[in-house]
């Protein structure tokens, strides 16, 4: 599919807020913990020249859905009926009339109107130098046909978290559970996500993007969506949720990736700590240096929505004993309590403390953005995760999570409840991505350093990724969850290799299962029935025997560490192998047999590192051994670690002039070849923190003070400091 670049604006980046369809006197929902109430009613038009008034962006997310509007509101925002002279009064609370849209005659009788409005925000916003793109926005052809007229002022349509795995697969209702696969389900979701992309595709809607908390979103773009967008805070790990769509973005050469944050929602830590709000400027710093370029801030600044933090305003609020089910369509039940809300809802208008700190957060950075710009391109990755294919677990390692949701299914059978697989994860984010406490009494589930630079994860969905792509971008490619293989995957691999790569991958990766017997699959099941010469020098026989501790050979150091240093106690099995390649080398073996558990081998010009594990290697996500430290990432991470090293970019961050430590765990860091500009991100609020900088053939020293963000020259003829003025953010 062709799809171009998007033209960025004159900073480099779409800066963005969310504006809803939002009606005064509403109460939105009445569940135990959410109890919601609207404050106010704003006019569409309106909120445009708040945003320019309040500095809130070049972009305006326009919403078409909201739990509770007025029909005068919809009429406005969606049906643009003024525009046409019908007036839909406002809601009578007294006698029951205008409070429904879908009991409102006037906008029955001009549905045809449907769209109206949402092209003639778009083009007021347009006429005032505003981006737009939609989201839970729906409309008629003949509206939305006409969208193209914006030109490059209209972004795209996101539907959002349309397609999430709830607690109750869809797909799996009256199905025989015992013949359900992953295939099955991941291929029920990608016709859901096409049917919807191609009728928003052919009626003129645009770019479609994605925007949700899923770790499957490599499934929506495969499906056809043009821009991931995930939200962050509800994808915790930001880092993570930035290498996913980077990678996405890479892989399928899409028009761009971004941004939504759900920092309002999502962020957990009250109001009244000292890093709630430098927490969403930290975020904003962090997605622009990993090459988003685009950042919505979903909420907070208009009126105060949020209730999932202890100490939020709407707590304030009188409680409403309605049942929640019935207040979209009996709004006349929480008439009798309007006028005692209303007399709060200045505590959560758009004049409420909380809201103004969030306008004035979202205004700094964007001040900043235009003062400096943004870095051309994306960051220098030379490292990618593999997502393998039919990877449909959550973003965060849980046990209690069911596989693409189907808990009907995982309570029958414990293997679809994310387990060893999953659990690779977790090493491949303490490597790469480590969360430090960094929020005094607050666990810190967000802001990561990147010691080994910004690595990307690639999806393997489908088997839709070419050897010459991962050729031509990687230089390390390293599986660590779920993998569903095939023999043309085994051939890209092996491709890849041939090239030059370097690939880690274990037994299981190779495995072609597809119903989640990950701890009884067997060698007919694996690529050509085991036999894993030509990739990876071995011939596989069967399950081999449990083992305790893993270790190195004795007078071996390659992988940073000893013998008599300890892995486990691991108590999982090795593979039953036959070495075809007897110029394999042995880097890691159990301590008591000395049965080969890692083998290194050159294939063409590229480099296998084969893990002769039956299970997955989040199995082995133990290090309590001889020698264990504090910090140490077990013996897995210890391969990724070596592997990144010898596998780094022409930038990079140490400890010691020689290999990142902890202090680059605090660091997060990215170079932009394009613009020859490298940024730096303390994340630790709290401490300042120092690395040595490798940059065009020098070693300086950097230390960052608490929350310090700083850009720098990387061209050679730069001086030693290297930051132009205004190049730097403050977050504390």
């Amino acid at each position: 599919m062709n799809r171009p670049k998007i033209a960025l604006p004159p900073c480099g980046i779409f800066i963005g807020t969310g504006v809803y369809p939002m009606s005064g006197d509403y109460l939105l929902c009445t569940l135990h913990g959410h109890q919601s109430w609207a404050p106010q009613t704003c006019d569409p038009l309106e909120m445009i020249e708040k945003v320019l008034a309040d500095n809130q962006g070049n972009l305006v997310q326009f919403w078409g859905y909201a739990r509770g509007s007025a029909p005068a509101t919809i009429a406005r925002w969606i049906y643009a009926l003024d525009e046409i002279g019908v007036d839909v009064p406002e809601p009578n609370w007294d006698d029951g009339t205008y409070l429904l849209p879908e009991e409102c005659a006037e906008i029955t009788a001009h549905a045809d109107r449907q769209g109206a409005g949402v092209l003639r925000f778009m083009k007021a916003a347009a006429a005032r130098g505003l981006y737009t793109t939609l989201l839970y926005v729906d409309g008629l052809p003949q509206w939305s046909a006409r969208f193209k007229e914006l030109g490059e002022y209209y972004l795209g349509y996101d539907f959002g978290e349309r397609y999430s795995f709830a607690l109750d697969n869809a797909a799996l209702r009256g199905k025989d559970l015992a013949e359900v696969t992953l295939r099955e389900l991941a291929d029920d979701v990608i016709a859901r996500v096409r049917a919807h992309v191609d009728e928003r595709h052919a009626t003129g809607w645009g770019y479609v993007m994605a925007t949700s908390a899923n770790f499957f979103i490599d499934y929506e773009i495969a499906a056809g969506a043009d821009i991931p967008v995930v939200e962050d805070f509800a994808f915790r790990h930001l880092n993570l949720a930035s290498a996913l769509s980077r990678g996405l973005y890479r892989q399928h050469d899409l028009p761009l990736w971004g941004s939504h944050l759900a920092h309002e929602h999502y962020s957990w830590i009250p109001y009244a700590c000292a890093y709630k709000f430098p927490l969403l400027t930290a975020a904003m710093y962090q997605k622009y240096m990993s090459g988003s370029k685009m950042i919505i801030n979903e909420s907070g600044n208009w009126f105060v929505e949020v209730t999932l933090c202890e100490d939020s305003p709407k707590y304030t609020l009188p409680r409403v004993d309605l049942p929640h089910h019935r207040l979209r369509r009996e709004p006349q039940l929480f008439a009798p309590y309007i006028a005692e809300a209303r007399q709060y809802f200045p505590h959560i208008g758009y004049d409420a403390p909380e809201c103004r700190r969030y306008r004035e957060t979202i205004a700094d950075f964007y001040d900043f953005v235009k003062a400096n710009g943004t870095p051309d391109g994306q960051p220098e990755t030379t490292i990618a995760i593999a997502k393998g294919n039919l990877d449909l677990c959550g973003h965060r390692y849980s046990p209690t999570h069911a596989i693409a949701g189907a808990y009907a299914l995982a309570d029958r059978n414990p293997h679809w409840f994310e387990g060893a697989p999953e659990r690779g994860w977790e090493i491949v984010k303490a490597v790469f991505f480590p969360l430090h406490p960094i929020m005094g009494d607050y666990p810190n589930f967000f802001l990561s350093g990147t010691p080994y630079g910004m690595v990307d994860i690639v999806s393997f969905a489908q088997d839709r990724v070419e050897a010459d792509f991962l050729a031509a971008t990687y230089r390390a490619l390293l599986f660590g969850g779920w993998n569903t293989a095939s023999p043309r995957q085994y051939a890209i691999l092996t491709r890849y290799v041939a090239a030059g790569g370097t690939l880690f991958i274990g037994i299981p990766h190779l495995s072609t299962n597809i119903r989640r017997n990950y701890g009884s699959y067997t060698v007919d099941e694996l690529v050509h029935g085991g036999d894993l010469s030509e990739l990876c020098g071995v011939r596989v026989k069967g399950p081999g025997e449990r083992f305790y501790w893993a270790t190195a050979p004795y007078g071996s150091s390659e992988l940073g560490f000893t013998f008599p240093r300890r892995f486990g106690i691991m108590a999982t099995r090795m593979g039953d192998i036959a070495i075809t390649d007897p110029a394999a080398e042995i880097l890691v073996v159990d301590d008591e047999q000395a049965a080969p558990l890692l083998l290194r081998r050159r294939y063409g010009q590229g480099t296998v590192y084969f893990l002769n594990s039956w299970d997955y290697p989040g199995a082995m996500d133990t290090d309590e051994g001889p020698g264990s430290r504090v910090g140490a990432k077990g013996v897995i991470g210890a391969i990724y670690q070596h592997i990144a090293t010898t596998c780094r970019g022409s930038v990079w961050i140490t400890d010691d002039r020689h290999l990142p430590g902890r202090e680059c765990e605090f660091i997060c860091y990215a170079y932009f070849p394009e613009a020859k500009r490298i940024c730096l991100q303390n994340v630790d609020f709290r401490q300042a923190h120092r690395c040595c900088l490798h940059y065009a053939g020098k070693a300086e020293l950097i230390e960052l003070a608490p929350a310090e963000f700083r850009m720098l020259d990387a061209a050679p003829e730069t001086d030693r400091h290297g930051a132009r003025p205004g190049a730097r953010g403050d977050v504390r």
